[in-house]
């Protein structure tokens, strides 16, 4: 029995939102402050509509922080809170420079340039809350910002590796729609 999942969005779509915000939950388990958010604004502006891609970016976010205050001990302040913000932010702001980059034809590049705008516009936010909230020494150097851009980029490819095993391995119901009992068989398995 097939069910529609996330309100009739189609398989495509629901499939995206559902990999995007547990990822995103699950990534903030490993990578704390180096969660992945240009990856997940890439693929967000890259296959859902803007309002989607916001509001899946904005969830994996809140998801982040939540993990970040329950789990990862993050520090009760009020710069915590302000970088915390800052990164929301940046993401939501990603999340528009790949979409700004984006194309709807396959194209040479038509992820890795959205990608790099993402990046480069999240980076950018973040350094800009730099110059204004403390605690950002030493962010930025060369050898964390690369660190952070290889977190990003196997993140995107990891993402896009798992949405195309989950779309050929018929966990996606023939009429379009997920179909919940498969994937919660798999998983189970």
């Amino acid at each position: 029995m097939n069910m529609t999942g996330l309100s009739g969005y189609n398989r495509i779509t629901s499939t995206w939102i559902v990999l995007l915000v547990t990822s995103g939950m699950g990534l903030s388990i490993f990578f704390a402050c180096a969660t992945p958010f240009a990856a997940l604004a890439t693929l967000a502006a890259l296959n859902l509509s803007r309002r989607e891609a916001f509001a899946v970016v904005g969830t994996a976010w809140l998801a982040n922080q939540i993990v970040g205050y329950a789990f990862l001990s993050y520090p009760w302040n009020s710069g915590s809170v302000a970088w915390g913000l800052a990164i929301g932010l940046s993401s939501l702001i990603a999340v528009l420079a790949a979409r700004g980059l984006s194309t709807n034809r396959p194209a040479p590049l038509a992820v890795s340039l959205p990608f790099m705008a993402a990046f480069a516009a999240f980076e950018s936010g973040l350094y800009v809350a730099g110059l204004v909230l403390s605690g950002s020494e030493g962010a930025f150097s060369v050898s964390v910002v690369r660190q952070v851009f290889l977190v990003n980029a196997a993140s995107l490819c990891g993402l896009l590796a798992v949405y195309q095993l989950v779309m050929i391995s018929g966990l996606i119901g023939r009429r379009d729609e997920l179909d919940l009992q498969k994937l919660g068989s798999a998983l189970c398995r």
